[in-house]
This record gives C-alpha cells, structure tokens and sequence, in this order.
C-alpha cells in the first residue's frame, strides 16, 4: 500500500496536503516538521506538537493548514512538510512518498542584472593599499619554495592542491617571511622580480599574506604583477557562526566551512552547541546529556525536529573531537568560541534534566519556536551546582578567552511560576524578572571570570528587546565586561554602545545567511528579518549613527540551520554572502562600487567552485 502527499500552497497562501485515500478512516499519524508554526488547520487534528513538529490525524483527504505569515507575505521551499512519515494504528512506521512543494501562486526567479569590468582588483576582503607597476614576473608551473618556513605549507593545502599550486621547502620562485613592527593581523606583500616578502608581526599575518597570495596567484596563473600590497583589518573580530543543534555537521563538515572563512580572513568561529533541539557537546560530569539529548527521531526523548524523520538522528562533540577543531582552526588563525544557549532555549536540556526548572510551577510559558516551558530555574540548588559545574568543563575545554551563555528569547513569564524565584527575589529586594535576569547572568559571569575568561551573550542580556515577541531583557545591572552579540536590529547597537558595552555587529537584516536571498517561490529560507541579497550586504555601513564606534569590536555572520534539512543547501546560503560580508569586517564597509566588486566577486566564485563550492548567483 502506496501512501501518498502532494503538498502545494495555494492561491489563498494556505499550505494543502493532497492525500491518497487510504489515509482516510485508518487512523494513522502523520507526522512531519515545519518551519512556521500551524495556526490553523481544517481535514485534520492535530494530536501531538512540540514546537515546530506535528503529528496529525487525517479527516479528510485534502487537508488546509494556515501557518504564520511570513514578513515577505508569501512563502517558498523552505516552508512545506519536512521528515514526514507515518505511524499506522499498530504503531508501525510506514514511509510516505513526499511530492515535489508546488505553489499556485508562483513567484519568478530574480533576474540579476550582468555587469562586469575587465580591470579590477582579485582580492577579498579588498586590501588597504595596493600598488602595482604593471609589469610582471613569470613564475614556473606556479611552483613557490618558502625559504624561512615551511610550516605554513600544512595550513594552505586545501587550497594550493586543488588549486594547483605548489608551496615547497626546496623549489621554485623564492618567499621570504619577514617578521615587523606590524600590529596583530596586519602585513605586508611585496612582489619583485626575484622573489616575494611578506611583512608580519603574527602567525594571522603570515597566513593571511599567503592568503592573498593565493588568490592573485589563482587570477594570474603562471605570472604575478610587480606590486605591494599593505593591509590590515579595522576589526578584530571577524566572524561566523553555525547552528549545530538544529541540524548536526560533522568536524569534517565544520573545517570546510573553517577553511571558506580562512580564505577570506575570517577569525572567530561560534560555535552554537544547544538549543531546545539537541545538546551537541560532551560534558563528562553529565553524560545523559548527549546519550538522550543529541538524537533525535520517533518515540526518543526528543522528537524528529526540522525535518529528521522517523529513523535516529544527531550526534555530539567528544573532548577529542573539540580539540581536533581548536588546532585545526587555529592553524587557520581562527578561534573557537562555545555557545551554550540558556536559560531558555533549553528544552531538550529540560528532558534530560527535568529537575532544572521548578516541577510544582503552575505556568506554561511558550517561546517564539512554539517550544513549552524551555527555560532552566536558576535558583534551584541543582540548577546551580549544574551550571557551575558544566560551564567550568566548557571553560577547560576550549582554548578561547570567550564563553558565549545565549541568554536570547527568554520568555518574559517564564520564572514567574517558580516559587523559589519568587522567594529569592523578595529577600533580595529584586522587583522585576529583568533585574532577577541580571543577577542570573552576573552569576554566571562569575563562573567564567574564576576561569580567566570572558562572558558573551545575545543583546537581551544587556538592553530590552527590540522586537515585540514577548521576551523579557535586562533591567540595566549587567557587569560591563559581558561581550554582547547585537542580533535583533541594527538599532540596537546604537543603545549597547551608548551604554558602553564592547559590540559584535550580527543584525538579523544584514548577517543571517537563513533569510532567504528574495521573495521567489524557488528559494530557501526564511524571513522573520529581511530577505538579503549579496548586493544588500554590500550596501552596508555597519556603524552608520552609532556615535560611540570604539565599542564596535566587530562584525559577525549566522547560519541558523532549521532550513538545512539536506547539507547540499549550505553552501549556496552561505555563498557568495559571506565572502561579501568578509569585506565589510576586514575594511569597516566597501569601499570600491558595485561593477568592481560585482566582478572580482564573480572571479572569486570561480576559484571556490574549484575548491568544491556550488554558490547563489547575485
């Protein structure tokens, strides 16, 4: 017995499920993830949700479902049924054949617009200065020996075999490594008819001398321009972030993206471990966390999210596994920084360890994800012991100065059924969930400072939230040495630099490479911020009316991975918008005009398909 869906959106923008008959009266499940949550539904009962995951009973063989309505108004093929299958009426799982997502009210594909230059510099990020004397040297079958070092050669390999160049310790045009008075990251290229120096102070200079080297050697071929080439960034926090709890990446999964962003002087990865859908990171003193919260699937202790399926799913990063990252990342001038997303976002934390939140509390408080009570007590003896225990092994394992505690979307009635909360607060003349906020994450800034190390967190831990979704924020008692992540608005930058928080620029509308590129029905993605094309990132000032700019400490990228229900769709979310965003963290904004950049961003998508990514065109 075939089962069979064929799911389309119709001309109304309600998602239909066609359904062949033998679902009718059999009372199977159907079982599925979405993106946007289910407002309402007619041919079926919904009889199980956690979050973003239905299991439905079907009435009738067409089945209409309104979802939230998206910020463009129309939807694309991110937003049908994902991981769907069925569960008969013997609890037995049957497969169902899923229909290609069809729309009724088909939006086109953008038509880009094809200008180009023949002159144009091959770099990004552009370089600060870069002078050439239009004459060239010849270089033989792009064949270099690195006379002072030759370690960097394990660094680079990725990139010069598949590009075809050969760094050697014993033949081919010389390169000499000349150490400077250069600040962290900054060096120095000069290209002669004899050899090549580059000038640096660090290893990231070193590395990103060769960089750059790469790239006009990938341009030129079997020749290089007689020039000199002077760069630095303008910050020291140039990042990326990848959402493993959504969806798990392998470590080999995770270097690749590690080597994109070498390749373009990216240096901070966050690395986004929990949320309410698994907890990726081994923690010894606590091991049911990964042996029950990092798979997922059908009857497990978490349910198939984002588009799983019925069969298990995830996995988790051991002590080893961590370590291989840091040496390997650091070998690329990047370091790691952990995120463990709490107090909310914890609600596959919450199944694990139910006695994290207070088991007598009246109240049901519901995040944006549509995920129930998700928030940890922090008041609890366990809840404590828990916290400083987990954060002090995070802090052992990881070789960065930098601890990220999340502290996004809390619900803002979401301590308010805890009796211990309340009797804490009224011994501590705290008057509001805000302040009793800001006591929980001072705590937590303790921890980490006794580990010679920084906090980090979203910008509700510093300020009030910018978007009306029912989250509480700070009351204004935060410890000023937290490093905030300014990811809501753009605004918001403007109020956690006024009140003298050091900054990481990561707004939704310009660095969250999960909004889709536009509003056609073929793209993936979403948009709760904005859609972003590459030329809208291009288009960024990134400090523009922010008055108190030396707060600003940097500018960072976001994958958020609900939509990456097949690892193939990475790349073309990430690529071109992240090499785009590269420039603008290295320079401040772009400075060179659209065509010029247009076209040396077209020549750089050729030397990444050559290292194996496909891309969005722009």
């Amino acid at each position: 017995m075939l089962f069979q869906i064929n799911p389309s959106f119709t001309k109304k923008n309600q998602l239909k499920l066609n359904l062949s008959k033998n679902f009718v009266n059999q009372n199977f499940k159907l079982c599925f993830s979405l993106v946007y949550s289910i407002q309402s539904i007619d041919g079926a009962e919904i009889i199980n949700q956690t979050g973003r995951y239905y299991e439905l009973i079907i009435k009738k063989n067409t089945v209409l479902i309104d979802l939230q309505i998206p910020r463009i108004g129309s939807y694309n093929m991110s937003c049908g049924p994902e991981g769907t299958f069925i569960i008969d009426n013997k609890n037995n799982h049957i497969t169902v054949e899923v229909a290609d997502l069809k729309f009724e009210n088909e939006i086109e594909e953008v038509k880009y617009d094809q200008l180009t230059i023949d002159q144009f510099k091959p770099i990004i990020p552009e370089p600060i200065k870069f002078i050439s004397k239009k004459d060239f040297v010849e270089i033989n079958d792009k064949t270099f020996k690195l006379v002072n070092d030759s370690n960097i050669i394990k660094s680079t390999i990725q990139y010069t075999d598949k590009l075809g160049i050969i760094f050697s310790s014993n033949n081919g045009f010389p390169i000499h490594f000349i150490d400077s008075d250069y600040k962290e990251d900054e060096y120095s290229l000069e290209i002669s008819k004899d050899k090549i120096q580059i000038f640096h102070k660090n290893y990231g200079g070193k590395l990103y001398g060769i960089i750059t080297l790469i790239q006009l050697i990938d341009f030129y071929k079997n020749k290089l321009p007689i020039c000199k080439i002077d760069d630095k960034p303008k910050y020291p926090w140039r990042g990326m972030h990848l959402d493993c709890a959504r969806q798990f990446y392998s470590i080999d999964e995770i270097k690749r993206i590690l080597d994109y962003m070498a390749l373009f002087k990216i240096n901070r990865f966050h690395w986004h471990l929990t949320d309410n859908e698994a907890w990726r990171i081994e923690i010894k003193s606590f091991p049911n966390l990964t042996k029950f919260g990092s798979y997922r699937g059908y009857n497990m202790a978490v349910p198939p999210f984002y588009g799983s399926g019925y069969e298990k799913y995830g996995g988790y990063y051991s002590h080893e596994d961590i370590k291989n990252l840091i040496l390997y990342a650091k070998n690329l001038n990047i370091e790691i920084m952990p995120e463990i997303d709490l107090p909310a976002h914890s609600w596959a934390l919450l199944q694990v360890m139910p006695e994290l939140r207070d088991q007598k509390s009246n109240i049901i408080s519901e995040d944006v994800g549509s995920y129930k009570n998700n928030t940890i007590d922090p008041s609890l003896e366990q809840t404590k012991q828990f916290l400083k225990s987990m954060l002090e092994e995070i802090c052992e394992i990881f070789t960065f100065n930098v601890i990220h505690v999340g502290l996004d979307e809390r619900p803002n009635n979401s301590w308010e059924g805890s009796q211990s909360i309340k009797e804490f607060m009224n011994n501590n003349n705290i008057k509001s969930q805000a302040e009793y906020q800001d006591y929980y994450m001072n705590y937590l800034i303790n921890i980490i400072k006794s580990k010679n190390k920084r906090t980090a967190a979203w910008n509700e831990a510093a300020v009030t939230p910018h978007i009306d979704h029912g989250v509480g924020g700070s009351a204004g008692n935060l410890d000023k040495s937290c490093l905030i992540f300014s990811w809501e608005h753009s605004d918001v930058a403007k109020e956690t630099t006024s009140k003298r928080f050091d900054t990481i620029l990561c707004p939704g509308q310009k660095t969250y490479f999960d909004m889709a590129y536009n509003n056609s029905t073929s793209e993936r993605g979403i948009c709760w911020a904005a859609t972003i094309e590459v030329k809208d990132i291009f288009e960024w000032e990134p400090d523009h009316n922010i008055e108190n700019k030396k707060f600003i400490k940097g500018i960072q990228g976001q994958l958020w991975s609900e939509t990456i229900t097949e690892k193939k769709f990475i790349d073309k979310m990430i690529n071109p918008r992240l090499a785009t965003l590269s420039e603008i963290a290295w320079r401040g904004k772009i400075s060179r005009n659209w065509i010029h950049f247009r076209s040396t961003l077209l020549n750089t998508v050729n030397l990444l398909t050559k290292l194996g990514w496909s891309h969005h065109k722009f």
